[in-house]
């Protein structure tokens, strides 16, 4: 399958057989992208089938239109996925068949140096999926104390090193541009350390700001709070992760709906990458995959 140039779809195979769309069905991509999940999902659920994509990245959804076109069995919206209840209710929707959430960032958005998400070539300290919203990694990166800006680096980068990185950041204010930032976290690390990782010392702490000025975790909390509601019985959703925060959400969220008997976890523990596909797209290499699926329940 072709798939638009600097996009790849993580854990595609292994998405398409837990999430099992078939023809008829109607699957939400509540983080559509680059649209390779999509095509694919499409593919399964024609003919008869509906597909609602959504992205809060209006380019992204633009994308989406110039490849997809206009036809009856999409939908197009600009929403967060946290906002999927609303979602539902406008495509004249009560349930759906199955949803799928993929948190990690497009290959797209990181090759635009402009959008700021990638330390690769200099670009501005922006790193929003929405544009329209206000809060941008410039506020973190240069703004927030450094007790603050620590915190967000352990919480949502695994950052072993996150007081020394945050201290730096703080005294190398201003700080112009992602290569910059790039050159201070590689510089406050221990070059014994840095030499035997196999990422930059700088990707855990753009992950860890691009979570916080897109509000991720939070959205990925209010999304479990309502999906499956809108699951029909035998509906599934899968959800990759590809930060362990996260994954510690899901897994718990999960492992609670499967406690109160709303939903069955087809696979106990999370599905990773094979080898072959971390040496094809090393992006993949910390992908998480669940599943849920909705039982039939009373009153939920």
């Amino acid at each position: 399958m072709n798939h638009p140039a600097g996009h790849v779809p993580v854990m595609l195979e292994e998405t398409l057989e837990h999430l099992s769309p078939r023809p008829g069905q109607t699957v939400v991509d509540a983080t559509a992208g680059g649209g390779g999940h999509a095509a694919a999902i499409r593919s399964r659920i024609l003919p008869d089938g509906q597909l609602i994509l959504l992205d809060r990245d209006r380019e992204a959804l633009e994308r989406l239109k110039a490849r997809f076109g206009r036809s009856a069995d999409l939908r197009y919206f600009h929403a967060n996925f946290c906002d999927i209840d609303r979602v539902v209710r406008q495509a004249g929707l009560a349930q759906i068949d199955g949803c799928l959430l993929d948190l990690g960032v497009s290959g797209l958005q990181l090759a635009d140096a402009g959008r700021g998400f990638s330390f690769d070539r200099p670009g501005p300290l922006d790193m929003r999926y929405d544009r329209s919203q206000e809060m941008t990694a410039e506020e973190v990166v240069n703004r927030w104390p450094a007790e603050r800006l620590a915190a967000a680096l352990r919480d949502f980068g695994d950052q072993p090193f996150a007081r020394r990185i945050a201290r730096a950041v703080v005294e190398a204010r201003p700080i112009g541009d992602t290569g910059r930032l790039a050159e201070v976290v590689a510089s406050a690390v221990p070059a014994r350390w840095r030499r035997r990782q196999k990422i930059h010392p700088a990707t855990r702490l753009f992950q860890a700001v691009r979570i916080v000025v897109n509000d991720e975790a939070g959205s990925l909390e209010t999304f479990l709070d309502k999906v499956f509601h809108l699951l029909r019985p035998g509906g599934r959703v899968v959800i990759l992760a590809f930060h362990s925060g996260e994954d510690r959400i899901v897994k718990a969220r999960f492992r609670e709906a499967a406690h109160q008997g709303r939903v069955r976890l087809p696979v106990r523990k999370p599905l990773r990458p094979t080898p072959e596909e971390v040496r094809a797209n090393p992006r993949a290499r910390s992908a998480r995959l669940r599943v849920a699926q909705r039982l039939p329940t009373a009153g939920s």
